[in-house]
């Protein structure tokens, strides 16, 4: 952990520091899987949460492997959702339950803070680091970031779906490090993902740190930083 006063010991003359919201800082609470079951019985249907959530994370990544520069708006969402629960529901159902989950998952007691990630945040505040929130998903961000009480240590929370750009393009990189008006050198781009967060932010010519499951097994290279979480990645040195 940085000295206050001297940010730049976490890395070469870091000023600012992105992060990746889902799966970095927040998760879902329960889980997917508990809160499409839960809205579900409220219609008559009996299935389980993990049966959901493997369907949800097939949906997902199906959609995202299928339309890549796709952008994470509410219609993506819907056809995400349409897509996992096919078999499940009758199309009669499928308007008010897409209806009831896009708003139960912009409420701020559905997303947990990851352990450690509030006194990572502090200290790096205190250290005189500007911090950023960048992350491929919707309008509805902002309002979960507004009723978590790590909301307050972001400078702004930045989302693809208003930018117009997704990671790991360079244009959302690039729209980001003008907007906050920091060199690209000089920002650290911290997440979950090898693909989006990492090689997106090496490619914008940004600093990168790896966190999360994947950070013990992605590759052997000494271009990223890597640690099991936020936590660990700022706090355990």
């Amino acid at each position: 952990m940085p000295d206050q006063g001297n940010p730049g010991s976490i890395g070469r003359n870091i000023e600012a520091i992105t992060f990746d919201a889902v799966g970095t800082l927040i998760v879902p609470y329960p889980s997917v899987g508990a809160i499409y079951s839960e809205e579900l019985s409220r219609f008559g249907y009996d299935i389980r949460p993990d049966v959901l959530e493997n369907n949800f994370i097939k949906s997902f990544r199906q959609f995202k492997k299928d339309h890549p520069q796709a952008l994470l708006n509410k219609d993506s969402w819907r056809r995400i959702v349409a897509n996992a629960l096919s078999g499940f529901i009758s199309d009669h159902d499928f308007d008010k339950v897409f209806s009831m989950l896009w708003q139960r998952f912009a409420r701020p007691e559905h997303w947990s803070i990851l352990p450690g990630v509030e006194e990572t945040l502090r200290k790096l505040r205190s250290a005189g680091l500007r911090l950023f929130v960048l992350s491929n998903n919707d309008e509805r961000l902002h309002t979960i970031f507004q009723g978590l009480v790590i909301g307050p240590y972001f400078e702004t929370i930045f989302v693809s779906s208003e930018l117009g750009a997704e990671k790991p393009s360079r244009r959302i990189f690039d729209l980001v490090q003008i907007r906050i008006q920091v060199a690209a050198e000089n920002i650290l781009h911290v997440g979950d993902s090898p693909e989006e967060d990492v090689q997106g932010a090496l490619d914008a010519g940004w600093q990168a740190a790896l966190v999360g499951p994947r950070a013990a097994t992605f590759g052997s290279t000494s271009a990223f930083k890597r640690a099991a979480s936020v936590h660990a990645l700022f706090c355990n040195t």
